[in-house]
């Protein structure tokens, strides 16, 4: 067993001293895999593991463990480390009594690669999507459930979980799909008359992976349905604590177009000092900000941008960051992840921001820097999954009824898309992405009541079969190279979400401090969550829509 810890400490670029060793001999494998890659994932410059460099990094090492290990395997090796048994430590942080709000919790994070990634990890990494989708689509009971091996040339009816990689629309206008399972490939046709599943199957993506209920024989079959993973919860959740999150995010600080005097405006608002009676009142019930990524603009994200820069360093921008982030009160828990403009790989899943290049946020107490994506927990037991959303775009680019109805107006309707698939990027050579070393870090594996994204810089809130959808704003006008790409920003509005009642408040910095109204489906405003079709009305500074 020591033998094997040396060897995968080695492997990852770690020594281990003599009382370590002893400490992580008692973790069973799975257990001492997933202290070494959350060390691994700490971004820190030390390579010996030892006790002091565990006191040094505690509350980042306590941030990242994975809530999978067993909770007294957890106690008997922090117990070794000098901490009291009693300080409950699971999945990631130290567990609230009950009672006692301000909990941020990590649920999961992804583990990543601490060696050179070779072909072989991406068929681990595509075969591990397959299954843990398929284990999802497993649990519908389906009749005649098989592999596409299995059905042979004997003609009947089946249903085949399969993923797909390939599409074309036939002279006929029928749709013609090549799909493959761990077993074989075949073709799947679906016929246009049949219009129901023709409108299910139109814009299915490459690497979907889906379930199809067909007739025929292993050569051809033809659809009569076609099922996807769908992420849905029996009910609504909903918190003891009457206290609201904030969703934020794409600050892009350094840049000219960075609207620093507005997001002072939020922060002044948040600390009691801005508005009314009623909208300090409201400040006050604020706990919890999550920041969405794009902290910062940025150094070399698109030919030219030197020129829109005012911080021509991420140093300086991340500084930027942390003057601000210092100015917000200290009762409030902020969770920050990065996005592609940050000072991370841009491939997904990212790792926290590092202290190479924003040592100051690491010392800032009431903030928690997570990946990117990153399953947390909060008061009430609301699980929310923050994803920057770097492939909201893709989906918009392949999916003709979202880009044509609504091109990158409406960034919760893109969201809805991956929920139904289970996966927040699914489609190979559509971004950049890190095969991980625990299966694919963007299957949705566990459902969250909440999913908080940004990157498209619009403000929206929806509902999608119970689960929460709120995309977050952003600090910057527009510049060009958005325009360029077709982004329609709608800068400085902040979703507010109440734990207890599940009331939605959107408020608007761009201007004088004002509430935007929220109403189920665009209509009948009532400031509160209701119906499959949420939205936050986001009107104009002359009041139009």
């Amino acid at each position: 067993m020591a033998d094997n810890i040396l060897r995968d400490c080695m492997k990852k670029g770690f020594l281990l001293d003599k009382e370590m060793l002893g400490l992580l001999s008692d973790l069973t494998e799975e257990g001492v895999a997933n202290v070494i890659g959350v060390l691994g994932n700490l971004g820190i410059e030390e390579r010996v593991i030892n006790k002091r460099l565990f006191e040094k990094h505690f509350d980042k090492f306590r941030g990242l463990l994975i809530a999978e290990q067993g909770q007294d395997e957890i106690h008997n090796f922090f117990e070794g480390l000098g901490y009291k048994k009693e300080e409950e430590i699971i999945g990631g942080a130290v567990e609230e009594d009950e009672g006692v709000c301000g909990k941020v919790k990590l649920i999961s994070a992804p583990a990543f690669p601490q060696k050179k990634i070779e072909v072989g990890d991406f068929v681990k990494h595509f075969r591990s999507r397959y299954e843990s989708i398929k284990s999802m689509l497993e649990n519908r009971d389906f009749e005649n459930l098989t592999s596409i091996r299995k059905i042979g040339q004997d003609r009947g009816s089946y249903t085949i979980i399969a993923a797909v990689f390939g599409k074309r629309i036939t002279k006929n206008k029928n749709l013609f799909l090549e799909v493959e399972d761990l077993t074989g490939n075949s073709i799947v046709l679906i016929n246009q008359n049949k219009k129901e599943v023709f409108e299910k199957a139109k814009d299915l993506l490459n690497d979907d992976i889906v379930a199809f209920n067909v007739s025929g024989t292993s050569e051809m079959l033809f659809a009569n349905d076609v099922i996807f993973p769908e992420a849905s919860l029996s009910e609504k959740r909903y918190s003891d604590f009457d206290e609201y999150v904030a969703f934020a995010g794409d600050f892009h600080a350094g840049s000219t177009m960075f609207l620093e005097k507005n997001l002072l405006k939020f922060i002044k608002w948040l600390n009691g000092a801005e508005g009314d009676e009623k909208q300090r009142a409201l400040a006050k019930k604020v706990k919890y900000l999550l920041l969405t990524g794009d902290n910062i603009d940025g150094v070399g994200h698109y030919p030219g941008q030197e020129k829109y820069l005012t911080h021509l360093t991420s140093r300086g921008q991340y500084d930027k960051v942390e003057e601000i982030i210092k100015l917000i009160r200290k009762d409030i828990k902020i969770i920050m992840c990065p996005g592609q403009h940050d000072a991370v790989w841009v491939g997904e899943p990212q790792p926290i921001i590092g202290e190479r290049f924003a040592e100051g946020l690491h010392h800032i107490d009431n903030l928690t820097l997570v990946p990117n994506p990153a399953l947390i927990e909060i008061d009430g037991g609301f699980r929310i999954l923050m994803y920057h959303g770097a492939s909201i775009n893709r989906f918009i680019d392949e999916i003709p009824d979202i880009r044509t109805k609504f091109g990158h107006t409406s960034p919760t309707r893109v969201v809805r898309e991956m929920l139904k698939r289970r996966h927040l990027a699914p489609i190979h050579g559509g971004m950049d992405y890190i095969p991980c070393e625990r299966g694919d870090p963007m299957v949705i594996d566990k459902i969250p009541d909440i999913i908080a994204t940004a990157d498209q810089h619009r403000a929206e809130v929806s509902t999608y079969n119970n689960i929460l959808m709120i995309a977050s704003s952003c600090w910057q006008s527009m510049t060009p190279f958005e325009e360029k790409v077709g982004n329609v920003p709608d800068p400085c509005k902040v979703p507010l979400f109440n734990l207890k009642t599940r009331e939605i408040k959107m408020l608007d910095f761009s201007d004088e401090l004002k509430e935007i109204e929220c109403a189920p489906g665009g209509h009948d405003p009532t400031g509160s969550e209701d119906g499959e079709e949420l939205v936050c009305k986001l009107e104009g500074k002359d009041g139009s829509s």
